[in-house]
């Protein structure tokens, strides 16, 4: 079974940055440079929830009924657009990973990020943080079967 996420990123809020009786907006982004991948695997059994991890030191691990085939590896994100040196909070969310072509029962959760509760921009107003997370199977009974599947990933960056 082949599984990759592909990660579509949010950006809520805009920021405004005031001096004296200027006020300047910047244009915020949040940059996808590496997608986070949970690599190729396959499930043997979905009589039970099975995990694999991609964490930020990428020893990627798996418990249950999960086979690591080809490892993943863990995301690599850019803010940009905001005050230098500035602190930035960090919050991830994301949705049920699904295939392209299988029933609705047959679906991928990912049940933990790790993350960087904060990060400080630089002098230029950009910091780089990386994204690993926790992927679990359904444990619903239904097999998988061989597909790729995607879901999305909304990161959500506050000023501090």
């Amino acid at each position: 079974m082949r599984c990759v996420t592909t990660a579509i990123v949010a950006l809520i809020g805009a920021v405004a940055v005031a001096t004296a009786l200027v006020t300047s907006v910047r244009a915020q982004t949040v940059q996808e440079l590496e997608p986070l991948s949970f690599g190729t695997f396959v499930v043997t059994s979905n009589a039970a929830a099975s995990t694999l991890t991609v964490p930020l030191n990428g020893a990627v691990s798996s418990t249950g009924n999960l086979i690591v085939l080809v490892p993943g590896n863990r995301a690599r994100y850019r803010v940009g657009g905001l005050p230098g040196n500035t602190i930035v909070g960090i919050d991830i969310n994301s949705l049920p990973l699904f295939g392209a072509t299988v029933p609705a029962s047959q679906f991928f959760q990912i049940t933990a990020f790790s993350h960087p509760l904060t990060v400080t921009t630089n002098a230029s107003g950009e910091a780089i943080f990386f994204v690993g997370a926790t992927l679990s199977t359904s444990g619903n009974g239904v097999p998988y079967t061989n597909n790729t599947y995607t879901g999305m990933i909304d990161i959500t960056a506050t000023l501090q």
